[in-house]
């Protein structure tokens, strides 16, 4: 009878254990449960935030410092992205990328005038920047001074011969130094010439010439030069 007793508060033991189990297992697996979804509820929350920000956010790219979307654009095309973790480069220009006013058909007078010449007599024109076909046009008719054929622009005597000289800058510094120079152009011992000259193209700087008269040494006496001289761009 004892052994009986025994087997039986066992039982009763297991019985209790087993139901205690049963609740306290259910309990935690509603706890668990109301936890996950919690956890859900609030990820979602997020999200829903996270995609109103998007909608709200500006449609603009903004790439770095100094750079539209444009050049971000045009960078990709040609292999070089620009990002902002590099500095931008200051651009140098070149010379012939400078943007200018094309002097093309313009020009203007020389000379145009009546002059005595004893040694030389010169006349300073510059041509401007980006000129691309100048173009030298002139006349002039010399003779002696006092002489009968003053009045008479196309006077045959040689006694009225001089020369004409084109320099540039540097030839004339040679020239006025009495260091032989280089010319442009030159007209010898002639006393009516016509001349139409076509000189270089000009880049981004202007450039100056000279026209010189000069008196012809053969014929040392002052001579008379009627001279019609323009430049045209």
């Amino acid at each position: 009878m004892h052994r009986a007793l025994t087997w039986l508060l066992l039982g009763a033991a297991m019985v209790v254990g087993y139901t205690y189990y049963q609740n306290h297992s259910s309990q935690l697996k509603a706890q668990a449960i109301a936890r996950l979804q919690e956890a859900a509820s609030r990820s979602e929350a997020r999200d829903r935030e996270r995609d109103k920000d998007k909608d709200q956010a500006p449609t603009n790219t903004v790439v770095g410092p100094g750079v539209s979307p444009l050049a971000d654009l045009m960078a990709k095309a040609d292999g070089s992205q620009t990002t902002s973790d590099e500095p931008m480069r200051p651009w140098k220009a070149h010379p012939n990328d400078h943007i200018s006013p094309s002097p093309v058909g313009t020009g203007g007078a020389i000379v145009h005038k009546t002059f005595t010449v004893t040694s030389a007599a010169q006349f300073l024109f510059e041509i401007p920047p980006h000129a691309a076909s100048p173009q030298l046009r002139g006349t002039y008719h010399s003779f002696p001074k006092n002489s009968a054929v003053q009045s008479n622009v196309q006077s045959a005597d040689e006694t009225g011969d001089i020369d004409l000289l084109l320099m540039n800058d540097q030839q004339y510094t040679d020239f006025l130094s009495g260091r032989p120079a280089d010319v442009v152009y030159s007209v010898d011992s002639s006393h009516d010439q016509d001349v139409s000259l076509g000189l270089p193209a000009t880049q981004d700087l202007p450039v100056r010439y000279y026209l010189v008269f000069r008196n012809n040494p053969n014929n040392p006496g002052k001579k008379v030069v009627q001279a019609d001289f323009r430049i045209d761009f």
